[in-house]
């Protein structure tokens, strides 16, 4: 087991220490977040989540809007991955993604295989899906850090999460609680320029952070799993 308060110390840290290397990418991610927040509302789509045959009643032009931008934030994360993983391993950012890109296509096929594992397991009671998402957390990691390929991956994440799982579980539910307080804005003005300004602000403090802490988290029980091994 480890402790969150380390890995959140680090997150920190490297935020200060690299916030403008990540700038470009939380502002994306929330300019994103923002614009499709309101497509969804301008498509009703609260309302329509409460009816009958879901899938049937979502527009077609928004289930193809939502399929791109959810690939668009998937082909962020691998940048985002490289860059938290290149501060770990001390070597420039541009030089460790030159070494890395040629792993852009299968990252691509592992996050396909991962999302699909877990969305079947959260369609058959939501627990499958819970432990699919923190066997497979480390998944992008070790495909981008190891050089692994697609299945050797997944393989090493269900290994490596062995014992640590509760750890990354709790992690998880820090950081969805710490990003609920921090949208108060969008509670009480809701829509407006003034709120987007201050999610963008808190989103380039806080996002890094949580990079750095899941990255901090993987190099701590990547080591524990060497010791192990060791013994």
């Amino acid at each position: 087991m480890f402790t969150l308060i380390p890995a959140f110390r680090y997150g920190w840290q490297q935020m200060q220490k690299h916030i403008w290397a990540f700038l470009a990418f939380t502002l994306l991610l929330t300019a994103s977040d923002i614009w499709g927040g309101l497509q969804l509302k301008a498509a009703n789509i609260g309302e329509i989540m409460m009816m009958e045959n879901v899938l049937e009643l979502i527009p077609a032009q928004v289930m193809v809007w939502m399929g791109l931008l959810s690939l668009g934030i998937i082909v962020v994360n691998f940048f985002i991955v490289t860059l938290v993983l290149s501060f770990l391993r001390g070597i420039a950012p541009v030089t460790y993604l030159k070494t890395k890109i040629k792993h852009f296509p299968a990252y691509l096929g592992l996050m396909f295989l991962k999302y699909l594992a877990i969305a079947i397991g959260l369609t058959a009671f939501i627990v499958p899906g819970l432990f699919f998402l923190l066997a497979l957390y480390f998944a992008e990691y070790l495909l981008i850090d190891k050089d692994m390929k697609i299945m050797a991956s997944l393989k090493a994440s269900w290994v490596l999460t062995k014992g640590f799982r509760a750890g990354i579980f709790f992690f998880e539910v820090n950081v969805f609680v710490i990003t609920y307080l921090l949208s108060f804005p969008q509670s009480l003005w809701p829509d407006t320029v003034p709120t987007y300004a201050i999610l963008a602000l808190l989103n380039v403090m806080w996002l890094p952070v949580v990079w750095n802490a899941a990255g901090h988290i993987y190099e701590f029980v990547s080591r524990e799993h060497q010791k192990t091994d060791a013994q």
